[in-house]
């Protein structure tokens, strides 16, 4: 790896550069394909197209990125890279590597097999961090590390889950989580979601009317409750300790996925850092916090507060569930990458420490507030007022715009088709946002089910991926894009 400072430029080509699917190099016409080997794939992959969310990412050589929650290069906390190669390799010009101070935890060990709960330094500073931001109320909880969210939830699934069982989560979800759990057979019974998140009325009405004659009832609740994923919206304390005696009575397991709780939009995001005491009394008690019986596992991920290609998470949990989640990460995927997890050791032990730690989150948090609130102008500015609807949001990332179908001229004529008209709609204006230049996210495809009956619209804007300067732009060609559909000129034409 050679040093490699990101100049302007460089930030802005890693920005606009979506995941490219390689396909393997052709030997020449004269050579043989490969047979056909379709026959022998498994049920499951003969079922599997990939991820949806992922597939909506086009290769375009210029678009302002409000679809995929991606952070853009300029919010990562690293500018340039060092490596020292041996003498016996040619190295390019260039400065020699930094020296480094010494530690405990040195390239040799990241480079060699590591140990499926992470580095025992790192693992440690994670146990610390989470400590003096939740604090949880029970004796044996502990920390593993994992590949990410996605991946710990491969693993959870497999703990606790058998085919045909029934989880439960928000009406709208991460579609990660919604394809992991059709790979692994689990059905999705979805809650209704109100301005403050996951109903604890609607999650207890579902869980007293059970007829476990039917179906056993669901053990598991998967939630995002800090700046939800699609929504934005974030539970309350008062919501989260409802739904808290909702899961004691019934016997749940909590799945706290919460990548977005440290960004922190608003007032809060300018409060004092560098102390992390500060720092958790400025935040909402998460589940972990207030989890007294050791029902919560927690996720957490640096994806949204470092960088997404670490790959690299953790999880918390009682000492029982890391000991089998280690277990299926030493056959797995065995460990985190080990450069990933020297990157983060340096950057948390030697450079940062706890202090560092919180100052980097509050000073994302302003950063992320200075985008939200650009995005919501331009919202604002551009989105027709009697079409779309949107909330803003405290935490995370995303706008979840509402559009409002029944205001389509051809709604009285092909509504009764309801949601595949509205996939129609919905692949329109999408169409022809990509099209002028701006990539958004469809709102289907974080449905946990799909119904026929209900005529939703949604889209997902993110205000993480794209430059701060051409947010703006990019709502204007989305408005556009939706006044077009909707034969918008100033005001509703009448149907």
């Amino acid at each position: 790896m050679a040093h490699n400072a990101l100049d302007e430029k460089g930030i802005s080509s890693i920005v606009q550069s979506p995941e490219i699917a390689t396909t393997a190099s052709s030997g020449g016409g004269t050579q043989p394909k490969a047979i056909c080997l379709q026959q022998y794939f498994s049920e499951e992959s003969r079922n599997f197209q990939g991820s949806a969310l992922k597939k909506t990412t086009r290769l375009l050589s210029n678009f302002i990125p409000l679809g995929t929650g991606r952070p853009t290069a300029e919010l990562y906390p690293w500018t340039s890279s060092d490596a020292n190669w041996p003498t016996f390799l040619n190295k390019p010009n260039g400065p020699e590597g930094r020296a480094r101070v010494p530690s405990t935890y040195t390239l040799a060990n990241a480079l060699t097999y590591g140990a499926a709960l992470g580095a025992p330094s790192l693992v440690q500073f994670l146990t610390e961090h989470m400590k003096l931001i939740h604090d949880p109320p029970y004796q044996d909880w502990a920390v593993c590390l994992t590949c990410g969210s996605t991946s710990a939830l491969d693993i959870i699934f497999r703990t606790f889950t058998d085919r045909g069982d029934v989880i439960l989560a928000e009406k709208y979800s991460y579609p990660g989580f919604i394809e992991s759990a059709a790979l692994a057979g689990v059905e999705i019974q979805p809650v209704d979601l109100d301005d403050q998140g996951l109903s604890p009325d609607k999650l207890g009405q579902i869980l007293d009317q059970w007829n476990t004659l039917e179906r056993p009832k669901p053990k598991i609740l998967y939630t995002i409750p800090s700046g939800q994923n699609p929504t934005g919206v974030t539970q309350s304390q008062k919501r989260r300790l409802s739904i808290y005696e909702i899961a004691e009575r019934h016997g749940l397991i909590i799945v706290e996925d919460d990548p977005y709780y440290f960004i922190q939009l608003g007032p809060n995001a300018a409060s004092e850092g560098g102390n992390p005491e500060a720092v958790s009394r400025q935040l909402v008690p998460s589940y972990l916090s207030i989890d007294k019986s050791g029902r919560v596992i927690r996720l957490d991920s640096t994806s949204k507060i470092l960088a997404p290609g670490l790959r690299a998470g953790w999880v918390t949990a009682s000492q029982q569930v890391i000991d089998k989640y280690a277990a299926y990460h030493d056959l797995t995927t065995v460990s985190v990458s080990g450069p990933s997890q020297f990157i983060l050791h340096d950057l948390f032990n030697l450079q940062w420490g706890q202090e560092g730690f919180s100052t980097w989150l509050q000073t994302l948090s302003l950063k992320y507030t200075q985008r939200r609130d650009i995005t919501v102008a331009a919202c604002h500015s551009f989105l027709p007022s009697d079409i779309c609807s949107f909330a803003i949001p405290d935490h995370g990332m995303f706008l979840w715009i509402s559009i409002d179908v029944r205001m389509h001229p051809m709604y009285a004529a092909e509504g009764h088709i309801v949601q595949d008209w509205c996939s129609q709609v919905e692949d329109r204006i999408l169409t022809l946002g990509l099209a002028n230049g701006v990539q958004v996210t469809k709102g289907s495809l974080f449905f946990t089910k799909k119904s026929s009956q209900e005529a939703e619209l949604f889209f997902r804007l993110t205000f993480a991926a794209a430059r701060e300067q051409d947010l703006a732009e990019g709502v204007r060609i989305f408005a556009d894009a939706v006044k077009a559909e909707f034969n918008y000129r100033g005001s509703l034409p009448r149907a």
